[in-house]
């Protein structure tokens, strides 16, 4: 059952309060749900269980940061969708995921639905930088294409480094806000390249 939205603005102040009730009934309410977003993901169930953990974890422990004026919800699943994008980094670089990964495309694509699905996923990032302003998109393909740090950047081009960092994560806002992110290889390109 879905919590109202006044009830979630009680227990966002209960929690950011400290208060352990209100953070039991998030979790009571929550934590499936959060598990199954998770596991549509990940497809383990340890690793949803441990998404589950840590961003109930993280709720505790950035109690303080939470704005009662937003939305609690939002804040849960952001977070839970931050530590996914995180765990798909950290397994990116693990030969044990890299063999998971040949895997799973050997057994759930063929090699030509994958290069299709790739290639229609790399046009629709080109057209969405395309339709950014044009020093974003300048800054975004130095960091990206080029492999220039932000400092190097921001050298090359007379900005601040904080400048640099601000544009390209407005970028990368951009290209999650208009990517469908429900496919695995959609995942890995986000976490790796975004």
């Amino acid at each position: 059952m879905e919590i109202s939205p006044d009830k979630l603005q009680k227990l966002a102040k209960g929690i950011r309060g400290g208060e352990i009730k209100a953070f039991d009934e998030l979790y009571e309410h929550y934590s499936q749900r959060l598990y199954g977003f998770a596991f549509s993901m990940l497809k383990n169930k340890e690793d949803s269980k441990e998404i589950v953990q840590d961003t109930f974890l993280k709720i505790w422990s950035r109690r303080a940061e939470i704005d009662t004026s937003h939305s609690l919800k939002s804040f849960l699943f952001t977070i839970s969708h931050n530590l996914i994008i995180d765990l798909f980094r950290k397994r990116a670089k693990e030969t044990e995921f890299q063999s998971y990964l040949k895997y799973y495309f050997s057994q759930n694509n063929s090699e030509s639905a994958i290069m299709v699905e790739f290639q229609e996923l790399n046009e629709e990032v080109q057209r969405l930088i395309a339709e950014l302003p044009e020093k974003r998109r300048q800054i975004y393909k130095m960091s990206r294409e080029d492999g220039l740090s932000h400092k190097e950047i921001a050298s090359k081009l007379g900005l601040s480094t904080k400048t640099v960092e601000n544009q390209i994560n407005l970028t990368l806002r951009h290209l999650r806000a208009h990517i469908d992110s429900n496919s695995l290889l959609v995942l890995l390109f986000m976490a790796l390249f975004g």
